[in-house]
């Protein structure tokens, strides 16, 4: 029998398949933001290992919106221009009541709603 070979034009071939080329794109965006926070949270938990000894100096104190300001315990001037300060953040009542004398003075009154009670006397909680 004669060897036969297959006709060139009873050959098939199969359609090319259109690629997605919106899904490869997302998906590559995807893997490339995954490494990037895997980064960040690697790098960052290194950082925290380093100074996980070191404590913080304890006269530094933060505004409500956890920007750091000058400690209520200088016995320098106080910050007036923004709500700062609570009354956990001094020591004694007179501390508090310098913080609130020395803003009533340069016009800002009770910036820090330090006397509940506007009896000119603040923070009398802390005796």
């Amino acid at each position: 029998m004669p060897l036969q070979y297959p006709s060139p034009y009873n050959s098939y071939t199969e359609p090319e398949k259109p690629k997605n080329w919106p899904l490869i794109i997302l998906i590559t965006i995807g893997i490339i933001i995954l490494i990037g926070v895997i980064l960040y949270f690697a790098l960052s938990y290194e950082r925290r290992i380093d100074y996980a000894g070191i404590e913080p100096p304890s006269n530094l104190v933060y505004n409500n919106s956890g920007e750091q300001t000058m400690p209520a315990d200088s016995g320098n001037e106080y910050n007036c221009d923004t709500d700062t300060y609570n009354c956990d953040d001094f020591q004694t009542q007179a501390e508090a009541q310098e913080a609130f004398d020395q803003c009533s003075s340069q016009g800002f009154g009770d910036i820090h709603q330090l006397d509940n009670d506007g009896d000119g006397r603040v923070c009398e909680g802390l005796g």
